[in-house]
């Protein structure tokens, strides 16, 4: 069929989902497209593995997805967790020593299928609310392991101020990178979304003719180098748009048909 071989995996917020985190329909329609003509698709996002079956249930994968910034990869479909990479277990005392200097920064906790949240603000209330999560209860101490992602969310010139603080502690074992304005995101050092993209052509790349890959912001960076098809949308990051092999219209323009049309010249 046209599109045998050919893998697309896109960021959701700011590339998928418009400007008020919607799926339009002809992104909808053009997916389905795509998979019906031999197509893989798949997304890879920062977002917790439950927030496509609850707020877009309707939206098809048929290759396992990328979540929490590339620390877990997940088959939405059988519900397995093809793997996943969790934190150093020593982060509660730096995590306690951000929020007291930060007060008015939220954070917050990501294990697989939980989510714990402490100086919760304006930012993760929406948050919370666009991707569907479930806030558990717990004190800092009481939290339980194999944490695979921690947020901060305030406003992004305090957010720089906490990423400058984090890397003065010369830790060699955490990824750190904005995945929105507003949000950023602490990972064991090995996870990525290109990290994550490459472990997936280990498995399935022989299959795979030529991997594309749809993103905007910094914490896609290393998705567009590892793809064989690098693609920004218009409000993509510097870093983002002078990776890419190809820059479309910003994410209120539907991207997915602007990406089949770019593919026509590969086919």
């Amino acid at each position: 069929m046209k599109y045998d071989g050919i893998v697309i995996y896109s960021d959701l917020d700011g590339t998928l989902l418009d400007s008020e985190r919607n799926l339009s329909k002809e992104n909808m329609d053009a997916i389905n497209s795509f998979i019906s003509q031999g197509g893989r698709f798949g997304v890879a996002t920062g977002r917790m593995e439950r927030t496509t079956t609850v707020k877009f249930p309707d939206l098809y994968m048929n290759v396992p997805s990328v979540f929490f910034n590339g620390a877990m990869v997940y088959d939405t479909n059988s519900q397995e967790v093809l793997y996943k990479t969790t934190m150093p277990d020593d982060l509660k005392p730096i995590v306690k020593r951000i929020l007291a200097e930060y007060p008015e920064t939220c954070c917050e906790i990501n294990m697989h299928g939980k989510a714990y949240v402490f100086n919760p603000n304006d930012i993760v209330r929406e948050q919370l609310e666009r991707e569907g999560l479930e806030v558990e209860e717990a004190t800092l101490e009481n939290i339980p392991g194999e944490w695979l992602k921690i947020l901060f969310l305030d406003k992004h010139e305090t957010l720089e101020r906490i990423k400058a603080d984090l890397e003065q502690l010369n830790r060699t074992d955490l990824n750190i990178v904005f995945s929105e304005h507003e949000l950023l995101d602490i990972m064991e050092k090995s996870a990525s979304k290109g990290a994550a993209l490459n472990k997936l052509k280990s498995i399935y790349g022989g299959n795979w003719r030529r991997l594309v890959a749809v993103g905007d912001n910094d914490n896609d960076l290393e998705m567009i180098q590892a793809a064989d098809i690098g693609i920004a949308v218009g409000n993509a990051t510097p870093a983002v748009r002078n990776a890419s092999d190809y820059i479309i219209k910003d994410h209120d323009t539907p991207c997915i048909p602007q990406v089949l049309k770019l593919l026509e010249a590969y086919l």
